[in-house]
């Protein structure tokens, strides 16, 4: 007995110690750290979780900002980032390492995670030999990992869905459901979108146990099936704490689903799928819009064919494991099928993320095939198995996709060769087996980390160690509520890269009208999910949205003091910022500005706050253009290329001292370098480049020239919209703001907000956060409600009188999820107490 523990103890270790052992020689081929200077960091996991994880340690430090934040974009809410990206109980490693070492954390959190998983589907598979331990760890290491394992939130989905198919076999043999209903309700509280996957994956593998599977549909009844049902609703129910906040978080950043946008056709066809069964079947363009990920080692996927070809297995099992294939491909091939498995939400980015759920029934089924065969000594079907899976393998890389070679499909058919002639002469499994599929696993993985681009550490440290120290300096000497920005940037998310507040963000989790009011109405820099302050904004813009500090390499002068020089930066203070909480008599709650009127809207903000209708910051500049190789046709500014130096030349003199700024647009963008004073500027209509520019600050009667410089044959503009800012005029607009009382902060949290304020004459408190129905204001301790000003600001109005001011931010449906999880914690207990489970 102690000599069978032993054994089962050791299979349990190497089924961790493998992959883990696998995935370091992988690092080790790509030269990846701790084996080369680059980083495991790549793709979403660079752009964005970095970011995030960073950020777990402000949740810790102030546990407010769980459900708010001032580190993305104007403020927005946490509790969809935080569940979908933060949950993971391995998270908390990166508690333990500086914001400079986030990386290496990082490469020991996925290393962990790949174990983990390659140890849960070993206990799941109750197997003490190697045959185990070739199946668990092609799992573990399966072409899904590999191609997402910088999707590391999505990992431990894949460790618990062995551990919920364990529990769903529980229930039917008659054991409590307690494992099922723990390991459901952790994949959906670790990651609610893989959650989401797992519970159509608890009823898929219910069913194939309850009426297919040959050990387990002998004990089907409908105690059983009463059972399953209710323990799945009590796992939703323990996780309702954080689905409910939730659902209403996403009901602000996604859009509804609308049939209308379904492709009702084929995503793609049988030689797709079968293209990626070869090794390295991978680059960087499947993982913006590529096929599903399937392979999963050459001896599983033989596995898989013995599995059908092999006579001695049950039929109807055989059918409820094809029903389960067909169900996959239909997925697969039709959007509708696949969209359902997604959320009714087509992915951006990573496409078929349900794919390791067809990857484990492959294993699954594979594991029970191998042994069998291996059993009979049924080399026929070995031989036939080979042959089958070859000629899948040929049609595929007759496709002629880019991610394949002849080096891939040779390689692919000499590790097919070698199982396939070590069985025949074998028919067991042994050491030598494991290690051929070692190798096979870290050349599937070096073809497929080569073809990604990842993240310097030296370069990474480089840049943290230049800005942290500026932001703690200025933390140290400022603590007020101001907003810190910089013209340059690591990713989207170094306001939480590095824990300021700023208005860059990228994540699915941002509210649109945020993002939409900063770059359609504002005119700041975004594209997609993100939002980058850049230099795409105006003084009056920068006042308008708290910007105190601002970190550049470029001049600028007149409305800002500089602070500190560090290497080629400047610190500087805005001397015009307007507070968190100022006062207007101005009729802010009837002006809404319009969509990309940026020059208009600029102008109309300030004349409501002042409450000034003359007002205008914002002045339109004369011009006159000078057209080089370049013909324009009709009356339009559509511009055909004739010569070697097609360029166009706006030339302005200055009619006072001031910032000037520049946004073109174009109904069909194409790329042009813009030139000021014949110094590179910038390049436009390039990717997230279409905004505001800021040309720079000259002197009044100075002649200015920009150039566009055309990089395409054709250019088709609009309207050239050249201004600049009248700091007189400005400033005697901030004057008449600031000269009113403003609110005097005591208490700052990103989720609390306290303080007081001396209004002379009934005015709105305009606070500068998005209006959001989760914040609770309360005044001289009654809650009272605010209005939404501007197109976004929340807004109090105030009588005459000294106020205490307090704002709370709770999440829709945080209490009535606190409650359904405890009520179904508690009906839980007396169920498996009354019925003894």
């Amino acid at each position: 007995m102690n000599k069978i523990n032993f054994e089962k103890l050791k299979i349990r270790l190497l089924s961790l110690l493998i992959p883990i052992f696998c995935f370091l020689l992988i690092l080790c081929t790509v030269k990846l750290w701790p084996f080369g200077e680059q980083t495991i960091v790549s793709l979403d996991l660079d752009s964005q979780y970095i970011s995030f994880f960073s950020y777990l340690k402000e949740i810790i430090r102030d546990p407010t900002t769980l459900f708010y934040s001032f580190s993305k974009t104007l403020g927005g809410d946490m509790i969809g980032l935080v569940s979908y990206y933060l949950m993971s109980p391995f998270n908390l490693i990166a508690l333990f390492f500086s914001t400079s070492n986030l990386p290496i954390a990082l490469t020991l959190i996925i290393i962990l995670k790949i174990g983990s998983a390659g140890y849960t589907f070993n206990l799941f598979l109750k197997n003490n030999g190697y045959t185990s331990l070739i199946f668990s760890t092609s799992y573990a290491l399966m072409a899904f990992v590999i191609a997402n394992y910088s999707n590391v939130i999505w990992l431990d989905g894949i460790i618990l869905l062995p551990l919920i198919a364990m529990g769903i076999e529980k229930i039917i043999i008659g054991k409590s459901p307690a494992f099922y209903i723990f390991s459901l309700s952790a994949s959906i509280f670790t990651n609610y979108y893989i959650g989401y996957m797992l519970c159509i994956f608890s009823v898929i593998y219910f069913f194939y146990c309850f009426y297919f599977k040959e050990e387990t549909r002998s004990l089907r009844s409908s105690k059983v099936f009463i059972n399953f049902c209710f323990a799945s609703i009590i796992s939703g129910g323990l996780a309702a704490v954080l689905l409910i906040p939730v659902k209403y978080s996403l009901e602000t950043t996604k859009g509804l689903f609308d049939l209308s946008s379904i492709q009702w056709q084929a995503n793609l066809m049988l030689k797709d799928l079968f293209s990626k069964l070869i090794l390295g079947s991978y680059n960087f363009n499947e993982a913006m819009s590529g096929k599903p990920n399937i392979y999963c080692s050459y001896i599983g996927l033989l596995s898989f064919v013995f599995y059908f070809l092999n006579k001695r297995i049950d039929k109807k099992e055989k059918t409820g494991c094809f029903l389960i294939l067909l169900l996959f491909l239909v997925s697969f091939i039709f959007e509708p099928i696949n969209l359902i498995w997604h959320g009714f939400s087509k992915p951006n980015w990573f496409p078929y993320r349900y794919s390791f759920i067809f990857t484990f029934f492959v294993l699954l089924i594979g594991h029970k095939g191998l042994n069998i065969t291996l059993e009979g000594n049924n080399k026929r079907i070995v031989l036939l198995s080979a042959g089958m899976l070859s000629l899948f393998i040929l049609i595929g890389y007759m496709g002629n996709f880019s991610y394949l070679n002849i080096y891939k499909f040779l390689v692919s058919l000499i590790f097919i060769s070698f199982i396939i002639l070590y069985l025949l002469k074998n028919m067991k499994v042994k050491g030598t087996l494991l290690v051929v599929l070692v190798l096979e696993l870290t050349v599937n993985g070096y073809f497929s980390l080569k073809e990604i681009p990842h993240l310097s550490l030296n370069e990474y440290k480089t840049y943290v160690d230049k800005v942290e120290p500026i932001i703690k300096s200025i933390r140290k000497k400022d603590s007020g509520f101001y907003r810190f920005e910089k013209t340059f940037q690591r990713t989207q998310n170094d306001p939480m890269l590095l824990n300021y507040s700023g208005l860059s963000h990228n994540s699915s989790a941002e509210a649109p009208f945020v993002r939409s009011y900063l770059y359609s109405q504002l005119g700041l820099c975004t594209e997609d999910n993100w939002t980058y302050y850049n230099s795409g904004t105006t003084y009056a813009n920068d006042s308008l949205l708290g910007i105190k500090y601002i970190l550049t390499e470029q001049k600028i002068s007149k409305g800002y003091t500089a602070l500190n020089t560090y290497g080629d930066s400047t610190l500087y203070l805005n001397d015009f910022t307007l507070p968190f909480g100022f006062l207007t008599s101005g009729p802010v709650h009837l002006y809404y500005p319009v969509d990309f009127s940026w020059l208009s809207n600029q102008n109309n903000i300030w004349k409501v706050l002042s409450n000034n209708e003359n007002l205008e910051i914002m002045k339109s500049l004369e011009f006159s253009i000078i057209k080089n190789d370049i013909i324009q046709n009709g009356d339009y500014f559509n511009y055909t290329v004739n010569g070697e130096d097609p360029f166009l030349e706006y030339q302005f003199a200055m009619p006072k001292k001031g910032p000037v700024f520049i946004y073109l647009t174009s109904n069909d963008e194409r790329k042009v370098k813009l030139f000021i004073n014949d110094e590179y500027l910038c390049d436009y209509f390039t990717y997230g480049q279409h905004q505001m520019i800021r040309l720079g600050e000259y002197e009044k009667d100075e002649i200015v020239t920009l150039k566009l410089k055309l990089e395409e044959e054709q250019l088709d503009i609009q309207s050239v919209n050249l201004f600049y800012q009248d700091m007189d005029v400005f400033e005697e607009a901030f004057t008449s703001l600031i000269n009113n009382n403003t609110l005097m902060i005591e208490n700052k949290k990103n989720g609390y907000i306290a303080g007081h304020i001396e209004v002379k004459e009934p005015s709105n408190l305009i606070l500068q956060i998005p209006y959001d129905q989760n914040w609770r204001f309360y005044v001289d301790g009654n809650k009272v409600n605010s209005y939404e000003s501007l197109g976004i600001y929340s807004t109090l109005h105030l009588d005459e009188g000294f106020h205490d001011i307090k704002a709370i931010y709770i999440p829709r449906g945080l209490k009535l999820g606190i409650a359904i999880t405890i009520i179904s914690l508690i009906i839980m207990f007396i169920w498996l107490r009354m019925n003894e489970l």
